[in-house]
């Protein structure tokens, strides 16, 4: 039986769900609308492949935000200090939850942070990035350069890109997978074309192309996450 819980230790506060049988883990960086159901659909769905995971809470200790204008208001006041608290929650799947491996998964915000945090823990075994919001130059409250530390990552990276997003623009999608594939390490990228950035958010289903991004673009990143996470 699929068992989830919420869990608040201190840096470590968000959703975890386990799968039925032991497994490895993914730690899931949500987009500025935080632990909301999409999020936990896409827990769900990793648990029925095997894969255990927390999804971290951007914003501990404080209601939920309530439509999507709150949820931009409440992310601008993020900066990269919370990367300390992304590294708390690897250390407590590793260490309180047992897991014997431990992958990075991000859409939108937690798209950008994926990247950043594989640049910097070694730990992690393969990084999934859906849209990152990286933008070239870095956004105020930004402090890491994150297309700099995409060199750094030493694990597999898979990427996923809509070619209708206005947030994390082509050029700089170009550059990310430029980067990425310069590594000594597999990359793969999936291009979903007319897809908008966030395209796997409900809200946005009114657009085909983003129904279908959301239809093609998984079942190859449980593959990956297969492939590359012992379970």
């Amino acid at each position: 039986m699929i068992r989830t819980e919420q869990v608040a230790l201190g840096r470590v506060d968000g959703h975890v769900t386990h799968a039925e049988r032991p497994g490895s883990g993914v730690l899931i960086l949500p987009t500025v609308t935080g632990v909301d159901d999409h999020m936990r659909e896409r827990a769900g769905m990793l648990a029925e492949a095997g894969f255990s995971s927390l999804i971290w809470n951007p914003y501990p200790g404080q209601p939920p935000p309530a439509d999507m204008a709150q949820a931009q208001t409440m992310a601008a006041k993020l900066d990269d200090g919370v990367l300390g608290a992304m590294t708390a929650c690897v250390d407590h799947m590793l260490g309180a939850m047992k897991l014997p491996a431990v992958a990075v998964m991000g859409f939108c915000l937690g798209g950008r942070y994926a990247v950043v945090l594989a640049g910097k823990d070694k730990r992690l075994v393969a990084c999934v990035p859906y849209y990152p919001s990286i933008r070239v130059p870095n956004k105020p409250n930004e402090s890491e350069d994150a297309l700099a530390l995409a060199a750094q990552i030493a694990c597999p990276v898979h990427l996923i890109h809509g070619t209708a997003d206005k947030v994390f623009l082509q050029p700089v999608f170009e550059a990310l997978r430029g980067i990425l594939e310069q590594r000594k390490v597999a990359t793969m990228v999936q291009v979903h074309p007319g897809a908008d950035h966030s395209f796997v958010r409900p809200a946005l289903h009114s657009n085909l192309a983003n129904v279908i991004a959301t239809r093609v673009s998984w079942p190859p990143v449980v593959s990956f996450l297969q492939s590359c996470l012992p379970h």
